[in-house]
């Protein structure tokens, strides 16, 4: 055991925590990773992450998806939370016109198959190049997590509050990455809970999509280990 501060990886829509290994290998800070299966609301997903973390303090590092079971937490555990690191998350409620869309994409998962499904209609959206390995990494883990979960986690996202609010009133060290090219997570939804939070830095990396924890690993390592060693030594 040690003092160094334990960050706690929380995965986006579909991903398991294989998504985030690239990142913590070059880590020099304890990391716990969270995996979900059925957990279909952010009340669910924030016990599993305390179920995990007992009574420790934590800095959450959510990932899309991650990052609305983020605020959760801060809003039940505020405490026992020494930061916060959002990785091409966003703070809004579902937007009008999301819900129909996730149905239509459920009901072409039932349809066809959810690896179509995300083929098709996801990787286009999250990679410039939806044949590269990165891109595969994510298929790989929406099949090995199944429609079933999806359909789950499609209601997490449904149902999701604002949390803008949760970044006004939260005075702890916020660390904001985000990327250039990501479509579902735009840079200026970084920018907007950067400037919303009452003590943030905030990257928008180059070159890279929304899973740019695939991407440039490697970077947002870097950029962890700095922050952590500026607030948290």
């Amino acid at each position: 055991m040690n003092n160094k501060p334990l960050l706690v990886f929380i995965p986006g829509t579909l991903c398991t925590s294989q998504v985030f290994q690239p990142i913590v290998e070059n880590l020099t800070y304890d990391a716990v990773l969270i995996d979900y299966k059925y957990h279909d609301s952010l009340q669910a997903m924030s016990e599993e992450v305390l179920r995990l973390v007992g009574d420790k303090p934590f800095i959450p590092v959510g990932f899309s998806m991650g990052g609305m079971v983020a605020f959760e937490l801060i809003r039940r555990v505020n405490k026992q939370i020494s930061g916060l690191i959002l990785l091409n998350s966003n703070a809004h409620a579902d937007l009008p016109g999301r819900q129909k869309g996730r149905v239509r994409h459920l009901a072409l998962a039932k349809k066809t198959s959810l690896t179509n499904l995300i083929q098709d209609v996801y990787l286009p959206v999250y990679f410039e190049n939806n044949e590269s390995a990165e891109s595969q990494i994510v298929l790989q883990m929406a099949e090995n997590l199944g429609i079933d979960v999806f359909e789950a986690q499609l209601k997490v996202l449904a149902q999701r509050p604002a949390s803008l609010d949760v970044l006004e009133e939260f005075a702890k060290p916020t660390l904001i990455i985000g990327a250039e090219n990501d479509l579902p997570c735009p840079p200026e939804h970084q920018l907007l809970m950067a400037d919303t939070a009452v003590n943030s830095e905030c990257h928008i990396l180059p070159q890279s999509g929304h899973f740019a924890v695939l991407e440039q690993p490697q970077k947002i390592a870097k950029l962890i280990n700095r922050w952590v060693e500026k607030y948290h030594e």
